[in-house]
């Protein structure tokens, strides 16, 4: 068994296509398939089913998937520590984060490409935190920035900033400018943006308000933060947000809610040795919680 097999095992898993994996790995389709074959004829096992909508693991597949991407994992953290010990700092590093979080996951980024400019990314951004969790404890990803309260057993967590649930409200609407604080009672009347059902800042959201006993007046329903925030900018309603850091936004106020919901915010990942890669993203996501370098976000 040779590690390119391992690799293409795993491309082809993730894209569910051979076409779509040969363009990742950088060779021919008919290259790839003869690969996948020669891995099947060694281990004796079948590993995809081909349909019409392109290819599935077997279940013999879906049990190699893990080792597999260990395997991959594995040798990234060989190659990475040498290129460490030689002065060079390369690899690769697949990220995944919640859509929801106010921690400038963009900004961090930034910084991060910045320091780290050898280091190829891959990142993903599902609407769900418990998908997170479950592609960092899988191997899928390397790293997740995400709400970390209700982590699920098999990952590594690491706070890095407390979020207050918060109300950003359109300028116009704002009959009070003096007022910073809002009771949460007096929200009923009010055209709220609220997470999509079924999301975990969704179910956070209802078990808060059946807590204190209050119903918020849903208007829609919206798990982008950045379209929310664009929504309440424009007068179209208000925007139920979580706020780690004070951001002063053009046309929008803030009202700080009462009694007040926190949420922590934080770093996810596989238990056991990182990548260097993983370490030196985990580092700049630490720096940020710091405050060592600011968010650009107006």
């Amino acid at each position: 068994m040779e590690l390119q097999q391992v690799r293409s095992l795993v491309t082809v898993a993730e894209h569910r296509s051979f076409t779509k994996a040969a363009a990742v790995l950088h060779v021919t389709q008919s290259s790839l398939s003869h690969s996948i074959a020669k891995l099947e004829a060694e281990i004796g096992l079948r590993l995809f089913h081909r349909t019409r909508h392109g290819v599935v693991l077997t279940s013999d597949g879906e049990t190699l998937l893990v080792p597999a991407r260990r395997i991959l994992q594995d040798f990234d953290l060989f190659a990475e520590s040498v290129s460490d010990i030689q002065g060079i700092i390369l690899g690769h590093l697949r990220l995944v984060y919640s859509q929801t979080i106010s921690v400038p996951t963009g900004d961090i980024i930034a910084e991060f490409a910045r320091q780290f400019p050898g280091i190829r990314m891959q990142i993903s951004a599902p609407r769900d935190d418990a998908e997170i969790f479950h592609l960092v404890e899988t191997g899928v990803c390397d790293i997740g920035l995400a709400r970390i309260d209700e982590a699920l057993p098999g990952v590594d967590t690491e706070a890095i900033a407390t979020e207050t649930l918060v109300l950003l409200l359109p300028q116009s609407w704002d009959s009070e400018p003096n007022r910073t604080d809002m009771p949460w009672v007096d929200l009923s009347d009010v055209p709220l943006i609220v997470p999509t059902a079924g999301s975990a800042s969704r179910r956070r959201l209802e078990r808060f308000s059946a807590q204190i006993g209050i119903t918020v007046n849903t208007f829609l329903e919206n798990e982008n933060r950045g379209m929310s925030v664009d929504m309440v900018r424009s007068g179209v309603a208000a925007f139920l947000a979580s706020q780690a850091s004070e951001i002063m936004i053009p046309g929008v106020v803030q009202k700080r809610l009462v009694p007040t919901e926190t949420s922590e915010v934080g770093i996810v990942t596989r238990p056991g040795l990182l990548t260097s890669a993983t370490s030196a993203f985990a580092e700049v996501a630490r720096d940020w919680g710091r405050g060592v370098f600011s968010s650009t976000r107006k």
